[in-house]
């Protein structure tokens, strides 16, 4: 129990990291009314959705060192703490300069959440377990997506701040209560407090117990050469396929297209408005990729990661295609395909794209290289995603929207590919296993 109390609580950062980035869809619908408190340009809201991917795409490898010296508690503590300060900019200034700045600070805060969620979920949770506990990481980023389509369209451009500003501060203050990863302790010689965070989230006392778990860790550390953790020892031959593995499938991910689809629900449903208005189809929509991430958790440890990846990323190749096709005749009469589409995408995402690279993040890699890792492959994955959602206006305002469509679509094909042919299976094998060289 409280390992998983554990894993929620360091989920909490994600929450707020979805409402950061779900904030988007709903205040650009607001921001492009001449009559809004801050009209800004297309060009501008582009920039708007995709300048916290700047932050993103810098603070990684920071975060990758810090997460090794400081630890994973310390580490959030500090990206709570900026994202708070960043909802506080928000709500006192009209600048688009402003906004640009305080969205480069959510990507800072994601960048730290994104490198060290993932890896504090792994080394906390269960082994039988663990794959459903790391489906928190993206059901918490959907979460806040749904909360920002919720109330958005809803309320005033100051009241949804206050809202979210609410979220930043749970996460500050539930930040304190978080026990450290025992594997970090080991790491840094703090035997006696890693064997009391042990016990604590083991809810066990019995010290024969305890002494092998922690002895099992260190000797995973000393064998891996704990303390020579470098970029030279991440691109070694033990480690090349491994990384290649979870930056790939990183890629891939941002490829398939959610965060423009997210950035940008409100003004695509407005093409599709037929039973209900783009206001709630984008609600609908977050509600289902939400969801379905639950269906998710009680499938990873039954089925394993390839079949879930590989039924995912062949079902949003389809879905796609589909809304490409649609989209290069517009016909009125059946102007609720894209819809569906999208939200047959939004369920099959949810059910692996989404959430196992995040798993695998987690899972592959021994501790001494596993910050270095997961920064890299976070940097991988905000280049991927400021590319996506900066370029999709762009393409779509040069070319049409259709094209995004297909090339979403193409890239999913090839992930399904490439998780055939190299990603392995973790299903129910414990840390030391997982981290064994390919």
């Amino acid at each position: 129990m409280n390992q998983h109390l554990s894993a929620f609580l360091g989920s909490v950062g994600v929450l707020s990291v979805g409402c950061t980035v779900g904030w988007t869809t709903p205040i650009l619908k607001k921001l492009r009314k001449p009559d809004s408190v801050l009209p800004i340009t297309e060009s501008e809201s582009s920039w708007l959705a995709a300048a916290h991917e700047v932050g993103h795409f810098l603070s990684p490898l920071p975060a990758g060192y810090a997460i090794g010296s400081v630890g994973r508690k310390l580490c959030l503590i500090v990206a709570s703490v900026i994202t708070v300060c960043g909802w506080i900019l928000v709500l006192s200034t009209r600048s688009v300069a402003m906004l640009y700045f305080v969205r480069f600070l959510f990507g800072i805060s994601m960048g730290v959440v994104f490198t060290t969620v993932p890896l504090y979920i792994a080394e906390v949770a269960p082994s039988r377990t663990r794959g459903a506990l790391s489906t928190l990481f993206q059901a918490m980023l959907f979460m806040g997506h749904l909360i920002e389509f919720s109330a958005g369209p809803y309320v005033s451009y100051s009241t949804l701040g206050f809202i979210t500003i609410a979220f930043a501060a749970f996460w500050l203050i539930t930040s304190f209560f978080l026990k450290e990863s025992p594997h970090f302790l080991v790491q840094k010689g703090r035997m006696d407090e890693a064997t009391k965070n042990l016990s604590w989230l083991l809810k066990t006392n019995n010290e024969e117990h305890l002494k092998k778990k922690i002895d099992d860790i260190a000797e995973t550390i000393v064998k891996d050469n704990f303390g020579k953790a470098s970029f030279q020892e991440l691109f070694s031959s033990r480690y090349n396929r491994k990384l290649a593995v979870v930056i790939l499938v990183a890629v891939f991910q941002r490829f398939a297209g959610m965060s423009a689809v997210v950035a940008y629900a409100a003004t695509t449903f407005q093409s599709t408005d037929h039973f209900l208005n783009s206001d709630q189809y984008t609600i609908l929509f977050g509600a289902l990729i939400f969801v379905f991430t639950f269906v998710s958790a009680a499938l990873i440890d039954c089925m394993g990661r390839r079949p879930l990846l590989l039924v995912s990323s062949i079902g949003c190749a389809i879905a796609h295609f589909v809304t490409g096709v649609y989209f290069v005749w517009v016909i009125p009469e059946v102007n609720w395909i894209p819809f569906v589409s999208i939200c047959a995408f939004s369920i099959l995402y949810s059910l692996g794209l989404g959430p196992i690279v995040n798993t695998l993040q987690g899972e592959l890699f021994p501790p001494h290289i596993k910050g270095l890792a997961s920064a890299f492959t976070t940097l991988c994955h905000a280049a991927a995603s400021f590319a996506v959602t900066k370029l999709f206006q762009v393409v779509k305002d040069q070319a049409g929207i259709y094209v995004c469509f297909f090339a979403f679509s193409i890239s999913c094909l090839l992930c399904s590919v490439f998780v055939f042919v190299m990603v392995p299976e973790t299903k129910k094998k414990d840390l030391i296993q997982t981290q064994q060289p390919m």
